[in-house]
């Protein structure tokens, strides 16, 4: 086995961040490699059509010169793949044709590439059973292998010593004799009898490998993403007909990967997230006394979920993990920023008065929040590498931020002026 690695060239600008802003911000000026035209999964793609020439090549006897030819693109995360499935059955044979059937129907998915599985058949192996006319002749499979060592194997007969020191004395035979013809002496007699005649052939071709869990044998399948094009989840739910369909012959069907990662996460984010907003709601209700107050600076964490979709859509990114566990985080600064504006604007007695301190706050929440959202730049616009992974984090809380900051200053006093019921001044 060998491997080749390609080393790309920076990709073009793709978006106006990269095109406009990165080359007046950036430290390094351009070094001319930012010349790539293709995303690496798409010059994998054009790879694999290059080397399937390869693939088909067969020497004189007919046999693949290349067991295999695989193109894969590092990722980066928590997991090694983005999608695995892994099948099991009491009866192995049944699970490779339900393996293929569920490769080719991912095949046919948008966005799903570099499909393969550990389903490698290894070399063939020839295994004898000694039939009944060889049991009554007295051979068995401890006879007949220690009979077939010599043939096939180097056997170690003795050993002495001489003034070099010890030297073991090893037997091989020259002649490599058909299996067929190979002739073995019976038991307590000088006469001979074929191989073939006492044994029954039966070839098998067992698996490279062998994965097991829970003492079940399992094969699995795995694929790449091209997450500006679908997420694991869209296609999980594209191949729920296709599950269904190899779960009725009795195959138990296991989705792990990415999607197996995500499921995990979102049970423990919803729990969190559930206890964060308690925390947050019994803490404001202590420091207002009051229930309305803590629902108006509450009310603006569903609203602000527009900046983040927004700033994913900027991006070009999908709202993934990481941009989720985001908003988490994002949850505590908009309530941050909410409740230093309710604290201000609650003494107000009239509209006048509520502009006129919500004005008040403009220049503090508007400095708190661009300096957060500048600290995230880099890590938004620059991302590069191993950051890469935890760049939808920082879009989630810098749009979000941003958002939070429009609402804080609108949106929240607004809220307060209707439900407290703050009317104009009164002339005289």
């Amino acid at each position: 086995m060998f491997h080749v690695f390609l080393d790309l060239n920076e990709h073009v600008p793709v978006n106006f961040f990269d095109t406009y802003i990165s080359p007046i911000l950036s430290i390094e000026k351009g070094d001319g490699t930012k010349i790539r035209q293709d995303d690496a999964r798409v010059i994998a793609k054009k790879a694999e059509k290059l080397l399937k020439a390869l693939h088909d090549l067969k020497d004189e006897k007919g046999a693949f010169v290349y067991e295999e030819l695989v193109v894969k693109v590092p990722g980066a995360g928590v997991v090694a793949n983005d999608i695995e499935i892994s099948l099991s059955h009491k009866d192995n044979e049944n699970v490779i044709p339900s393996l293929k059937y569920l490769q080719e129907e991912i095949e046919k998915i948008d966005g799903v590439f570099n499909i393969s599985d550990d389903a490698d058949l290894g070399e063939k192996e020839l295994k004898l059973r000694v039939n009944q006319y060889g049991q009554e002749l007295g051979f068995n499979e401890e006879l007949i292998s220690s009979e077939l060592r010599a043939y096939y194997l180097k056997g170690e007969y003795g050993k002495l010593f001489n003034s070099s020191g010890l030297i073991r004395i090893k037997l091989q035979s020259n002649i490599n004799k058909d299996i067929n013809s190979i002739k073995l002496q019976v038991p307590a007699s000088n006469q001979y009898v074929s191989l073939k005649d006492i044994c029954e052939f039966v070839y098998v071709q067992s698996f490279v490998t062998l994965k097991k869990e829970d003492a079940t044998r399992i094969r699995s399948f795995y694929a790449s993403l091209d997450k500006t094009k679908i997420t694991s989840s869209e296609v999980m739910l594209k191949m729920q007909a296709a599950f269904e369909s190899v779960r009725e012959k009795g195959i138990l069907v296991e989705i792990k990967g990415e999607e197996k990662e995500n499921n995990k996460n979102k049970k423990e984010m919803m729990q969190s997230a559930i206890m964060a907003l308690f925390l947050i709601f019994i803490t404001l209700v202590w420091l207002f006394d009051s229930i309305k107050k803590p629902l108006i600076v509450l009310s603006t964490i569903p609203l602000v979920l527009l900046g983040v979709y927004a700033g994913h859509w900027v991006m070009g990114l999908n709202l993934t993990m990481p941009g989720l566990i985001g908003v988490v985080g994002l949850a505590g600064v908009v309530v941050n920023d909410g409740l230093i504006m309710v604290d201000f604007i609650k003494k107000a007695k009239n509209t006048e008065e509520l502009m006129s301190r919500a004005q008040t706050r403009l220049r503090p929440i508007l400095l708190t929040s661009l300096t957060t959202v500048l600290g995230l730049s880099t890590l938004i616009f620059f991302a590069s590498g191993q950051a890469m992974i935890l760049q939808p984090m920082a879009v989630s809380l810098g749009f979000g931020i941003a958002w939070a900051t429009v609402l804080n200053l609108l949106y929240v006093p607004l809220l307060y002026s209707i439900a407290y019921k703050i009317k104009p001044p009164t002339t005289i």
